[in-house]
Order: C-alpha cells, then sequence, then structure tokens
C-alpha cells in the first residue's frame, strides 16, 4: 500500500506509521511531500479540515503531473475549534482519500484550552511560540506540540495526529462493521433511509 502524505513534518510521518501499526497494516511505503494547506497557520474551526482538504488536493495534483502511483492521500492538521457548548480546544483531523475518490475524515482526543489561551490564539498570536520561549526550547510544533506541552508528555503530538488518522482509516479498514450497522439500521428503523 502506497500512502502520500501532505506534509514534509517527521511528527506528521510518525502519526501515520503509528496509526498504521495500531491498525495492524505493516506493508505500506510513506511518500511525504511538502504541500501547502492554504489556510492560516493556526486554522481555527472549519479551516483545519479546509487544510486537509487543500493538502490532499495538492498530492493529487503533483501525482498526476508526476506519474506517481499511490493507494491513499493523507493530509493531517491540527487547530483550534469550539464544541457545541462553545468551549475550546486544540484538536487535529485527518482526510483519508482513496485511489477511487471516496474520503474519510477523522479526528484526535481535544485538550481543552482556557479562555485567555483562545483569545491569544485568536488575535494571531501563537501558543508554540509561547511555548519555546517558556521551554527555552525550539520547534515544540514538530515535536511535542501543544498538546504534548500540556500534557507535561502525556499527549505528544504524535500521539494525538496518530488518533486522528486512526479515526479517518476507520471507513475504510472496518468496512464490514460499518456496513453491517447501516443495513441494521436500515432494516429496523423504516424512519430512517
Amino acid at each position: 500500500m502506497r500512502i502520500l502524505l501532505g506534509s514534509s513534518n517527521p511528527s506528521k510521518k510518525s502519526a501515520l506509521e503509528k496509526a498504521l501499526q495500531k491498525l495492524s497494516l505493516t506493508d505500506y511505503e510513506i511518500i511525504a511531500y511538502s504541500v501547502p494547506s492554504s489556510v492560516h497557520s493556526k486554522p481555527i474551526g472549519f479551516e483545519i479540515i479546509r487544510g486537509c482538504e487543500n493538502r490532499n488536493r495538492e498530492l493529487k495534483k503533483y501525482a498526476e503531473e508526476n506519474s506517481t502511483s499511490y493507494d491513499y492521500l493523507c493530509s493531517i492538521e491540527g487547530g483550534f475549534s469550539l464544541d457545541e457548548n462553545g468551549l475550546p480546544f486544540v484538536v487535529t483531523y485527518c482526510v483519508i482519500e482513496d485511489k477511487r475518490g471516496k474520503k474519510s475524515t477523522g479526528k484526535s482526543l481535544g485538550i481543552r484550552l482556557s479562555k485567555n489561551m483562545w483569545d491569544y490564539v485568536k488575535e494571531g498570536n501563537s501558543l508554540n511560540k509561547a511555548i519555546e520561549e517558556i521551554t527555552k526550547k525550539k520547534k515544540n510544533k514538530q515535536s511535542l506540540g501543544i498538546t504534548g506541552y500540556l500534557t507535561d508528555g502525556l499527549y505528544p503530538r504524535e500521539d494525538i495526529d496518530s488518533q486522528a488518522v486512526v479515526s479517518s482509516f476507520i471507513s475504510f479498514v472496518y468496512k464490514e462493521q460499518r456496513e453491517d450497522l447501516e443495513n441494521y439500521i436500515k432494516e429496523n428503523c423504516k424512519n430512517i433511509e
């Protein structure tokens, strides 16, 4: 299985590898390309998924222009969102697209932010840069990430990103279970199409 990854960030490649191991998928090749997300560097809300979709679109374009075959396109994007209660979280989304164009979107566990952190991000500031100033270490975004810092290493970025990848691959890997449940609902719930 050949997977084109829409980022050259080593943390995202490690997250994809970790997710594939968790899904017991061992025969794979990952080719990472740096492609633009065309969204803000600190995406908020719908921009997160849009960033994934933009990356996959660029990957597909690259593959067509360079005659590069693939089984899946994979793009991972972290960002900030409000839940249905208006509470702010840092989350990661992943969009997987197979070679036939079927897409699946996955989401990670979210780590709650304070109102001050949320306002800081909304004003265009970077939590990763603030963390780097606090810790005196560079490239927090590529290593622990915000989630790793906020959890003292319990949930490093790579783990959070891999959750989104696993979530996104579920509809491809566990098709039979999804179809069984869909069929059950159709057969037993007449008012649901």
